[in-house]
């Protein structure tokens, strides 16, 4: 180990963590924008990644699946509605009760969002070793209370 890498051992946790969320994000849109897509953020890919074509949910299911307040989820699906990426239906139960859904395009997007997510985690992969990406996952998934 050179003495960056040593230097870079001490750094708050918190830093390396923020690292990592800046290499996602940053590899993300090159690579969207390399294949054509339009942009999205990562906040917005997480809104996306807890709906499929048959799954509509509420703005309060969507915020607690991600782990965000109603207020961030309501802003996300804001935008991702006015971008035409999701449709707002009336739900079931109180007068204002609305369950957000992909569009076509929303699904395209998420699709080739996810795609890029999952060969970005085969790059960490292979950069860490299948094992230590595993036992990483596993960390991450038992760290914080959901």
């Amino acid at each position: 180990m050179d003495t960056g890498d040593h230097a870079d051992a001490n750094l708050p946790l918190l830093h390396l963590l923020q690292r990592g969320v800046r290499w996602f994000s940053d590899e993300l849109l090159g690579r969207l924008e390399a294949a054509g897509v339009d942009p999205i953020t990562p906040a917005h890919a997480t809104v996306l990644a807890h709906l499929d074509r048959e799954t509509s949910l509420s703005v309060a299911e969507l915020a607690r699946r991600a782990g965000v307040t109603r207020q961030t989820m309501h802003r996300a699906v804001t935008q991702l509605l006015a971008e035409g990426l999701l449709v707002s239906t009336p739900g079931p139960g109180f007068p204002r009760s609305t369950l957000i859904g992909l569009t076509d395009a929303g699904s395209l997007r998420r699709d080739a969002a996810l795609g890029i997510l999952h060969d970005l985690e085969q790059v960490l992969g292979s950069r860490l070793g299948p094992a230590a990406l595993t036992e990483l996952r596993d960390g991450l998934t038992r760290a914080w209370p959901r």
